[in-house]
C-alpha cells in the first residue's frame, strides 16, 4: 500500500472517530499527526489531557 493510500484510509477514520472535525480540518493536518489533538482540543472543547487521551486512544489501533 502507498503512503498516499495509508493517508486515504487514516483520514477516514479520522473523520469516523472526530465526525465534529471538517473534511478541511483533516486535509489541513496533511499527514501530520501530531497537530490532531490540538484540533480536537479545541473542535471538542476538550481539556489538552482528555485530547490527547482520545488521540492516543485513537492513534493505537492505526499503528497496528
Amino acid at each position: 500500500m502507498t503512503q498516499t493510500s495509508n493517508w486515504k484510509e487514516v483520514k477516514g477514520k479520522i473523520k469516523e472517530k472526530f465526525g465534529k472535525l471538517s473534511d478541511s480540518d483533516i486535509e489541513g493536518l496533511n499527514g501530520h499527526m501530531d497537530r490532531l489533538q490540538g484540533m480536537v482540543q479545541k473542535t471538542y472543547n476538550y481539556s489538552e489531557d482528555k485530547a490527547k487521551q482520545e488521540c492516543k486512544d485513537f492513534n493505537e489501533p492505526v499503528k497496528k
